[in-house]
């Protein structure tokens, strides 16, 4: 009998020590916004397996995982001004203070901020304040850094090495190796690749394009007979024949 109390009052006190930790730790929204230029973009929550393939904006939260499909492209911009743009086919785990870029590329603007930035690779760690420079991680996890204005602090993940990189220069460091020597690359055609006119978001519903490639990616991640799968085929469909 005891025994059964003891177990009973074991019992009530984990579960208030579980629920008191649930409410002390909800998680804040982060101060940034996603828009989708074009594509569809999948998000995968923070502590949660689910993932769903999103078209518009939603609110973010440290941790959670974002992911471009194929001919899909977005940028992420946080409340300080500081602008993130997304190539497709490009994943990402996004913190306040810090990001994770696994595979693809990316470009940044930051404004000048007392608080240090750094963005995470699976060869190296940047560092930075304020600066505009490109980011991209390969298939075989070879990071490639190239700054375009200001400066960045890199470092090396398999040396602890680092480097001051400033405008007009560029390094790349693979799994099993340290980083490259700083080497000098064209600015002009790196600004041309990212130039603002080709992320303005594109708007139109009716754009076939735009309804095909979402119709393909949802295929691919949910497969034929998934309501939303079958859902953007009809719109595609009825798009079709309006047009013709």
């Amino acid at each position: 009998m005891k025994c059964t109390k003891l177990c009973f009052l074991i019992l009530c006190f984990t579960l208030f020590l579980t629920t008191a930790w649930a409410d002390g730790s909800k998680l804040v929204a982060l101060d940034a916004r996603l828009d989708i230029i074009s594509g569809q973009v999948k998000l995968t929550r923070v502590g949660s397996a689910r993932t769903d393939i999103i078209t518009q904006s939603v609110e973010l939260f440290p941790g959670d995982l974002l992911e471009t499909l194929r001919e899909s492209k977005a940028t992420l911009v946080y409340g300080d001004g500081t602008v993130m743009r997304i190539k497709e086919r490009t994943l990402i785990e996004i913190q306040a203070l810090s990001l994770k870029l696994f595979k693809g590329k990316t470009w940044y603007k930051f404004t000048k901020r007392g608080t240090e930035f750094k963005i995470e690779t699976p060869t190296l760690v940047a560092g930075i304040r304020g600066t505009e420079f490109e980011v991209s991680v390969g298939s075989r996890k070879r990071t490639s850094i190239s700054v375009t204005e200001g400066a960045v602090a890199v470092k090396s993940r398999q040396s602890n090495r680092g480097v001051l990189l400033r405008s007009g220069f560029a390094t790349h460091c693979d799994a099993d190796s340290d980083l490259v020597r700083p080497y000098k690359f064209n600015v002009e055609l790196k600004n041309a690749e990212w130039a603002s006119a080709d992320w303005q978001a594109n708007d139109d519903t009716n754009d076939l394009n735009r309804l095909f490639i979402r119709y393909l990616n949802l295929k691919y991640e949910y497969g034929d007979s998934d309501s939303k799968t079958q859902d953007a085929l009809k719109q595609l469909e009825a798009v079709k024949k309006q047009q013709k």
